[in-house]
This record gives structure tokens, sequence and C-alpha cells, in this order.
């Protein structure tokens, strides 16, 4: 997850923000056909909001740029998903596509994600203070955040192993 402007997904921060990111929310609701030309409609509850756009990797590296999205989304699994102006969400990488590769270094894409809505209380803050019990690692399972990724943000972490000082900022973003 980052902080600065820019949309990721788990470790992946994309160069530039995709040009179209739409949220979706819908119902879901059924209806059966009755013999008379009358229906009966139900409603189930929610959907998942699912988030889907489009976006461009340009310049020299840009296959790469593409490549790196496109072994995460094989990996498979979860992650935290952070859209400028939206609270982080954890989410799940459903689709990825290629829609144009240009002979003049850009590659544009299409994707998919679907919000899982439990376990929101387990997003990270952008800094927590730490209580003097618990690590590094204990934030990363708290978080979801990847431990190289919290060492990384906390340089000054000597031992990501020990209880972290109380009272010092640990930066989540």
């Amino acid at each position: 997850m980052n902080c600065d402007g820019k949309m990721s997904f788990g470790e992946f921060v994309f160069p530039n923000n995709p040009q179209q990111i739409r949220i979706t929310r819908s119902r879901n609701i059924s209806e059966q056909r009755l013999i008379d030309d009358d229906s009966i409609v139900t409603e189930s509850g929610m959907d998942s909001r699912r988030i889907s756009g489009e976006g461009e990797f340009f310049g020299e590296d840009c296959a790469e740029q593409f490549a790196s999205l496109r072994r995460l989304f094989e990996k498979g699994g979860g992650g935290i998903l952070y859209i400028p102006s939206q609270r982080p969400m954890f989410a799940y990488f459903k689709e990825l596509q290629m829609i144009a590769a240009d002979i003049g270094r850009v590659i544009k894409y299409s994707f998919t994600f679907v919000e899982r809505r439990e376990g929101l209380e387990k997003l990270p803050a952008a800094c927590r203070i730490a209580d003097g019990v618990k690590s590094l690692w204990d934030y990363s399972y708290e978080s979801g955040i990847d431990i190289d990724a919290l060492i990384d943000l906390n340089p000054d972490v000597k031992r990501p192993d020990l209880p972290v000082e109380r009272g010092r900022s640990v930066r989540m973003c």
C-alpha cells in the first residue's frame, strides 16, 4: 500500500494512475416469472463492490511494467487495494486484460477487482502508535501488509521481531 496518491494493490504501485476507474455497487435481485405474466421479485442483499478500469503503461519499460502486474494477477489471492480518494479495501484481483500493445512504447490494459467486505477492520491506517508490546511482525499480521514492506517503511526499527518502543510512530504506508 502507498500514500503518495498512486493506485496500488499489495506491493504493486501503478507507475501512473489508470485513466478510468469504475466502482460498481449492486444488489442481488432475482425475478421469477409466473404463468399469468406477473412476476415475483426477491432481494437477497448487496453484492460486493467491483472496481474496474483502464490504463496505460508507457515508456521503454512498459512491457516489464505490464509483466509485473500480470505476475501479481497470476499469483492470485487477496490484498489491500488503494485508490486515491477512496478508503483502502481488501480485494481480489479478478481480471486483467491487455487491450493493445503499441510499438510506440504504450501498453493499454483493463482490470477488475472484487472487494471482500468482511475484515475491513484489519485495513491499515497511515500510521500506528506503538504500544510497546507489538513487533513489526505483529503489525504485519494484523494489517495484512507484507513484513518486508513494513521493514522498508520503518528503517530505524533494527529488530522487527522485538516490540517497537512505546509511543513511537509505526509507518503503515
